[in-house]
């Protein structure tokens, strides 16, 4: 059994690069860039009202002013700004030449004979500068960045209509063990339904690869070698979830092996996942995960995800937040690192939800993250800092 961290290593430095293809800003959400994007124009394209108003002088704030014009969003303005005169101005609309400052339309006064008197106290210009925002040939996203919903907006502002991406990387999900049926089955007897499956689905979509399910094998060696073998043809990488303890009818470490696959590990010191095994082959991955779904689950979010994001060429790492702990919180084995369900409370503390082990699924639909405890400690009070990731 190895650590967390060298499993971790392992896993990381054996990722392997896919290719890369250009998609249009439609289709970019998601993907991880390849190549940086950069920025045709500032942003603002010039100095732009931030107020409903009047643009004038500073210097004539305390006069009565002419009004020149009104300049709307989406029109230029016509007319320079002298002394003694402003121009009426929309939130958004570009600021007229001659003119430092904009006064709001509610510290203004309307004068008999038409002209505009500012009412208010001097502060802020209320005047957003020319590229303050973005300058023209400034990297906006770099490469390895995974676009983001308010990505897309930022490429829409600079005209990036298509980006270089990498590859979605192909992977291929397989469920093991004669007690599985499919979840529009009721069960009966000893069987019970595949909810590994839908799940690894889901989480493969959100990761911005695709998913292709293969089925249930069943515990023989044809029925895993078979399904395997498919899977590893037509994917890079290839989860398959149960069979990888120490059972009698554990035989994909079996399997694996004789399909010319190198285990670099096959037990990892964290709970839940202990009996993690991971190899690989010749541009090809394996994740053999344990069968019950919250092992799934967190392996898929640390191990998987990892993985997933180096092939992507993406370095950065899922943030790991310092809180202080909602309650006192005990086990009795530390031996292995330990990851526990939590939820946010409003004073923002990391609370413990309730938690019956490594096939309690729903105990996750709760949870914000995940607490790390790591390997030695047994006990924390209240109020101490714990490590806290989102999942």
């Amino acid at each position: 059994m190895i650590t967390f961290e060298e499993a971790f290593r392992i896993v990381t430095e054996s990722s392997f690069r896919l290719g890369r293809e250009v998609v249009s800003l439609s289709e970019a959400a998601g993907r991880a860039l390849t190549l940086p994007v950069r920025s045709d124009m500032d942003m603002p394209p010039w100095n732009k009202s931030a107020v409903d108003g009047y643009a004038c002088r500073h210097t004539d704030l305390g006069h009565e002013l002419t009004v020149l014009e009104t300049v709307a969003a989406g029109v230029m303005p016509q007319k320079e700004v002298v002394p003694g005169t402003c121009s009426r101005i929309m939130t958004g609309a570009a600021v007229p030449a001659g003119a430092d400052y904009v006064f709001m339309l509610e510290d203004s006064e309307e004068l008999s004979d038409g002209r505009v008197k500012f009412t208010g106290r001097a502060g802020n210009d209320n005047i957003a500068k020319a590229g303050e925002d973005i300058m023209k040939d400034q990297t906006v996203l770099r490469s390895g960045h995974y676009i983001k919903p308010q990505d897309v907006a930022v490429l829409a502002s600079v005209g990036a209509m298509e980006v270089t991406v990498s590859c979605r990387p192909r992977i291929g999900v397989i469920s093991t063990g004669d007690e599985l049926v499919e979840p529009d089955i009721v069960p009966a007897g000893a069987q019970i339904r595949n909810s590994n499956a839908s799940q690894l689905m889901a989480q493969i979509a959100r990761a911005g690869a695709r998913g292709k399910y293969y089925g249930i094998a069943r515990d023989d060696v044809e029925s895993i070698t078979s399904l395997l073998k498919k899977a590893l043809e037509e994917n890079d990488v290839v989860l398959i979830s149960g069979g990888v303890s120490f059972g009698d009818f554990d035989l994909v470490p079996r399997v694996m092996r004789s399909l010319g696959l190198t285990i670099h590990f096959d037990q990892v010191a964290m709970q839940p996942g202990k009996p993690l095994t991971f190899c690989t082959g010749d541009k090809k991955a394996v994740f053999g995960l344990p069968g019950n779904p919250v092992s799934v689950f967190v392996q898929f979010e640390v191990m998987v995800r990892a993985f997933l994001d180096r092939m992507a060429g993406v370095s950065e790492q899922a943030p790991v937040l310092q809180m202080p702990l909602a309650a006192d919180y005990s086990r009795k084995k530390a031996e292995r690192m330990s990851w526990i369900p939590c939820t946010i409370t409003a004073a923002g503390e990391a609370l413990p939800v309730e938690y019956h082990g490594s096939a309690h699924i729903s105990a996750m639909t709760g949870a914000w993250g995940v607490i790390i405890i790591p390997r030695g400690q047994s006990w924390i009070q209240k109020g101490e800092m714990v490590s806290v990731r989102q999942v």
